[in-house]
């Protein structure tokens, strides 16, 4: 039986975000739980884009380089679909301007990270020319045009579109990061069009989910990582883990009312402990809307 997230726990996580959480994390729980304001949002989300639309200093706490990079790109772009930002918005046109720019046609697709990554703190795995795949971030980067196609030339978008559907179907194995990212592609596409890849999907997230509560506390994908809310197309997969992927949830919530990464750089250690804190308030922030988007958060 699923357990309620305690009122206490609950003030703690909302004492966290408040007091250690980053001014953006803050802004977006106020958009999402009390009376703030999508401009609010905007004006943090702001400070982490550049000169060429594109999104870096630090959105993503992993690394930590200026230079705008696709992986922060499509993270500035999911925040401003949140927010119901829309082809008007000219923090969205500059983004996806720089998203249009830095294609690259070789590889159909986008470079995850620039050749500037190495030069400021990050995680040993965020090194320049890491052997990372195609989908990540290019699937979840072809959803987000999607999701402001009026800026997109559409024979472009139709391009990469049938790139896209041909590469997921070839798949016979991936990591984590890129079948979250085959899902956020998923959210975004025509019905027709996602579902030429919905059943590859659903094969590659029972084969890499892990559902055994044993496995939860190490690096792994979650089934409400994928299916966070009930209305997800992916919960009649996990149905049967769910219930207690929540209270694993809730059993890790830390004393100050924060739940942690559960990972750690191996390097720049000074500056890991700011990116843990940055993390601590996004992952707060998630935990939060999962809870909420089930009915577990107590009153």
């Amino acid at each position: 039986m699923v357990n309620l997230l305690a009122k206490e726990q609950a003030a703690q996580a909302v004492k966290f975000l408040k007091e250690e959480a980053r001014p953006l994390e803050k802004a977006l729980f106020e958009l999402d739980f009390e009376d703030g304001s999508p401009e609010a949002v905007l004006r943090e989300l702001q400070a982490f884009q550049n000169e060429d639309g594109g999104f870096g200093n630090g959105l993503e706490p992993d690394f930590q380089c200026p230079a705008s990079s696709a992986l922060a790109t499509t993270i500035g772009l999911q925040h401003l679909a949140h927010i119901g930002a829309d082809d008007s918005n000219i923090v969205v046109q500059r983004a996806i301007h720089y998203v249009l720019q830095t294609f690259d046609e070789e590889r159909m697709g986008w470079e995850i990270v620039p050749p500037e990554v190495d030069t400021a703190p990050r995680a040993i795995w965020w090194n320049y020319g890491g052997d990372w795949p195609w989908g990540n971030p290019s699937a979840e980067m072809i959803g987000l045009l999607y999701h402001f196609k009026t800026l997109v030339p559409s024979e472009f978008l139709d391009n990469v579109t049938a790139f896209a559907i041909d590469y997921v179907n070839q798949l016979t194995a991936s990591d984590h990061h890129e079948i979250q990212c085959l899902v956020k592609l998923m959210k975004e596409l025509p019905k027709n069009e996602a579902s030429k890849i919905g059943g590859k999907v659903n094969e590659l997230l029972l084969a890499n989910i892990t559902t055994s509560p044993a496995e939860w506390g190490g690096y792994c994908l979650l089934p409400l990582q994928v299916a966070s809310s009930p209305s997800s197309p992916f919960v009649s997969l996990f149905e049967e883990s769910i219930p207690a992927n929540i209270d694993h949830l809730l059993s890790t919530q830390d004393e100050d009312g924060s739940w942690k990464p559960a990972w750690a750089w191996g390097q720049f250690e000074d500056d890991f402990q700011k990116a843990k804190i940055e993390w601590s308030g996004i992952l707060t922030l998630d935990n939060l809307r999962i809870l909420h988007a089930f009915g577990i958060l107590g009153s």
